[in-house]
């Protein structure tokens, strides 16, 4: 099962306490953490790097209420925004004027069957925008559902995560997006429509025109597949979503295996990332995996210059595997021995400031620690990266063309360099993830087979958002990278950019000037692309990624 052949393990677990401690605290920074932080007044991202004090803040918990805001805040000439749960470092969810929190939508909906059409799956849930993932992936265990794939995190909502381009790994699977297949979003006039593709799951002659459970509330169905594919990815800026319709799978199991390579063997003519470039059986004798991702050091830390990594190899199961506790995992992050070492952010910036080289054995350390013969759970508790995701670190992402992701490894590696001998380094493995292509106009993976890349740091080491929007900015202008909209930190600055890498950029822009005329969903992300329907100065104190 592991295909030892291609990915030619180098280490195995780091064998002694110390190796295994430090290994715990290298990688509590591979991924951030996601409960918004501030004061009265005051909305902040998880990661800090965005703040902003709205004139008003509401929490909605109906279709009426949330219809009602979004018609006062047109007629009032104001701009009227909801956030997620802050995951997101970026500015996409952000506005001065009225800013909406989604905890009061996080309810599972009833979804009328008969008004389906007959061939539509059957393994359909109905959610409120704001339901966080971990709320979800309980809901749907006890109906033996499951999400097709996910990320690394659960606390984002469904929809703050599917809206961003957010993405698992595995080709045979495209973003968080392309598990919706129908949206109930709010206009500028205040009115809620239902959108889907053309040939939707809703049969138009049985649409009873009003919600399941709010018989007063009028509904419009709207089947269109350019609006569909504009609305599903679009930062809110088309509108405001109350609900959605996704499609899940039945429930399963994972298998997740984690061994040790190295830069060379992957990329040798057998090599793991070879055949996956080319299209063909990742192992000879097993079957292949269906999820699978790197993490590398970018940093060289092998005889003759060459670069360690880790992959990591999910195996799909219909039927119950035996069961491990979250405590057997490999990854140290779940164990509870290790979550005081999420304290030691202070001396671990200061180590790596003060011996910046350290991040090299330091990323060794964290692949070492997590590396595992074989793990087993039901499949969210996988995919989910557990009390890890606490740590204060602070990340950026973009999106290559599955085709250039050798290229853009070995760039990162140019572009490391450089930094290092500035004395800026990241403390992190950078992560290598594989995603299909999606339909979407302005989804990172637009069109293509994408391999994304995620850079993360811990938050408060020096120039870490130098760092990394270097990185981001490199690979979008040598590569026409796609920033991840959800963790781009001021990359994109204008609509020519955006245009230069979105093919369907324009078609996009139509579907944004039809569903926001008045400029009720602008904010602090159209008015840096330069695509607000009514600019505004940015103010002195705007709060951006620093």
């Amino acid at each position: 099962m592991l295909c030892k052949d291609w990915i030619g393990t180098v280490g195995r677990k780091a064998g002694s306490w110390s190796q295994r401690a430090v290994g715990a605290l290298a990688v509590l920074v591979l991924v951030a953490c996601a409960t918004p932080r501030g004061h009265a007044g005051t909305w902040r991202t998880a990661w800090n790097t965005q703040s902003v004090q709205p004139d008003a803040r509401a929490t909605p918990t109906t279709a009426r209420a949330l219809c009602a805001l979004v018609r006062n805040a047109t007629e009032g000439g104001r701009r009227i925004r909801m956030t997620g749960s802050g995951h997101s470092p970026s500015d996409a969810a952000i506005t001065r004027d009225v800013l909406l929190a989604p905890t009061g939508l996080t309810a599972v909906l009833p979804l009328r069957r008969e008004a389906l059409r007959d061939d539509a799956p059957t393994t359909l849930v109905r959610v409120q925008s704001g339901i966080p993932l971990r709320t979800l992936n309980a809901h749907l265990d006890e109906q033996g559902l499951a999400l097709r794939n996910m990320g690394g995190w659960d606390a984002q909502t469904i929809v703050g995560a599917a809206m961003t381009g957010t993405h698992g790994s595995g080709l045979r699977y495209g973003p968080i997006a392309s598990q919706v297949l129908s949206m109930q979003v709010v206009g500028e006039d205040g009115s809620l429509v239902q959108v889907e593709p053309e040939h939707g799951i809703t049969d138009p002659a049985r649409f009873a025109g009003h919600l399941p459970e709010d018989p007063g509330q009028p509904v419009r169905l709207v089947q269109d597949d350019e609006r569909f594919q504009a609305l599903a990815v679009s930062m809110g800026c088309l509108g405001i979503v109350y609900a959605v319709v996704l499609h899940a799978d039945r429930k399963f199991w994972l298998r997740e295996v984690r061994a040790t390579s190295t830069w060379r063997t992957l990329t040798a003519p057998d090599g793991m990332l070879t055949r996956l470039l080319a299209g063909r059986p990742l192992c000879e004798d097993t079957p292949d995996p269906d999820y699978y991702e790197i993490l590398y050091n970018p940093y060289p830390s092998l005889r003759g210059g060459d670069h360690r990594a880790l992959v990591t190899l999910r195996y799909k199961s219909y039927e119950p595997l035996p069961e491990e506790s979250p405590g057997a995992r490999g990854r140290p992050g779940t164990h509870a021995s290790t979550r005081w070492l999420q304290r030691l952010h202070g001396p671990a910036t200061w180590a790596l400031d003060t011996w910046p080289d350290l991040a090299v054995r330091f990323q060794d350390m964290a692949m070492d620690a997590i590396v595992d013969d074989g793990w087993s759970q039901v499949s969210y508790r996988v995919f989910n990266n557990g009390p890890v995701e606490k740590t204060r670190v602070v990340a950026t992402e973009v999106a290559v063309a599955l085709e250039q992701t050798t290229e853009a490894v070995e760039r990162t590696f140019a572009i490391a360099a450089a930094a290092r001998r500035r004395g800026r380094m990241l403390s992190s493995p950078i992560s290598l993830r594989f995603v299909a292509a999606s339909p979407c106009h302005v989804a990172m993976q637009a069109d293509r087979p994408t391999a994304m890349l995620e850079f993360i740091t811990l938050q408060d080491t020096r120039g870490a958002h130098e760092l990394l929007k270097t990185f981001s900015a490199r690979l979008t202008r040598e590569l026409e990278a796609r920033p991840h909209w959800g963790l781009d930190l001021g990359t994109l600055t204008s609509p020519d950019q955006a245009h230069a890498i979105y093919p369907r950029w324009d078609a996009w822009i139509a579907q944004l000037r039809r569903s926001n005329a008045r400029g009720t969903f602008d904010g602090r992300l159209t008015d840096r692309l330069g695509i607000s329907a009514r600019p505004r100065p940015a103010p002195g104190n705007a709060g951006g990624a620093r």
